[in-house]
């Protein structure tokens, strides 16, 4: 009877152990899998899908050039390839900043308009993107060091600081408000479809849109961070708008955006107070088509807005 007692004991122990080790060994695949899930997300989530600049140049829109190179500002050093278009006897210039998932080509139809109301017009493809230096691309936390980079170049042209505007669409927007907040040396900005802070967007609108189950966000959060190095918290520009001192900017937003929620313009418009100039909420318009929708209404209002603020 103590022989059996003695055997059934020893085979509770074993089937309770490899019970044990069976379980520590689903629950370690669902952990790697999990987080395979996510590194490979975050991946997507900091790469273009493109960086064919195409076959266009400022020359197919009747506007003559210069290919250029300049640094970051950060300690990464990277080198920044783009377009100086000069305009002949102005100091007015324009730095623009394309979107997410896109290269310098995508603004030249409304930098020749602007550049023929006389200003110059810098071009150049944001870090991990298009020709410039990079693997990945920050939704505007380190792309804001490529923007201060272009104002030396500027500078180093002998552009006043005083005669620096910006021009931001969508990421690009985000982007251009954290780098006025890096530098005094942007006079004003116009700044079209930007978020306020990426990670509301994303938990509020990107989730629910894809479907995406929402338990993954913070693994692909984290591992943004630490594969990537990309902190979606730092990417606020509702804060940054709110140090620019006695700066104007020009806060330009679609009605039916799609990309950017307009909760986005009004967090952004609120947080910016004084410091909003004009604002421009689009009619009937979708995610960064003022342009394209209402050119000459969008000409004449951008060219009087950096007319009288880079006076």
């Amino acid at each position: 009877m103590k022989i059996q007692t003695t055997v059934n004991q020893k085979s509770a122990f074993y089937r309770t152990k490899w019970f044990k080790i069976s379980l520590a060994g689903v629950v370690l695949s669902v952990i790697a899998i999990y987080i395979g899930i996510c590194n490979y997300a975050a991946r997507v989530f900091t790469t273009s899908a493109t960086r064919d600049l195409g076959p266009n140049t400022p020359a197919t829109f009747g506007m003559p050039y210069e290919e250029i190179t300049f640094k970051t500002s950060d300690t990464a050093q990277l080198t920044i390839r783009g377009w100086w278009i000069p305009r002949q006897n102005s100091q007015k210039t324009l730095i623009m900043v394309h979107s997410k998932d896109g290269t310098r080509t995508f603004l030249l139809p409304v930098s020749q308009r602007l550049w023929q109301e006389g200003f110059n017009i810098l071009l150049f493809d944001t870090r991990g993107q298009g020709l410039s230096d990079g693997e990945r691309y920050a939704f505007g936390w380190k792309e804001k060091y490529d923007v201060v980079g272009a104002v030396a170049f500027l500078k180093s042209k002998g552009i006043s600081p005083n005669q620096i505007g910006v021009v931001g669409w969508s990421m690009g927007a985000a982007t251009a408000l954290m780098a006025m907040a890096e530098t005094p040396d942007i006079k004003a900005g116009l700044i079209e479809s930007s978020y306020g802070s990426l990670d509301r967007v994303i938990n509020e609108k990107y989730y629910p849109d894809t479907g995406m189950p929402l338990l993954l966000y913070p693994g692909i959060k984290l591992m943004a961070k630490l594969m990537y190095d990309l902190d979606v918290d730092q990417a606020k520009p509702e804060v940054a708008i709110t140090k620019l001192g006695e700066r104007k900017v020009f806060l330009i937003h679609a009605e039916k955006d799609q990309e950017i929620p307009v909760s986005e313009f009004q967090i952004v418009l609120k947080a910016g107070s004084a410091n909003v100039a004009e604002n421009w909420l689009v009619p009937g318009s979708k995610h960064v088509r003022s342009f394209q929708e209402y050119p000459d209404e969008y000409v004449r209002r951008v060219v009087a807005f950096f007319n009288r603020e880079l006076s």
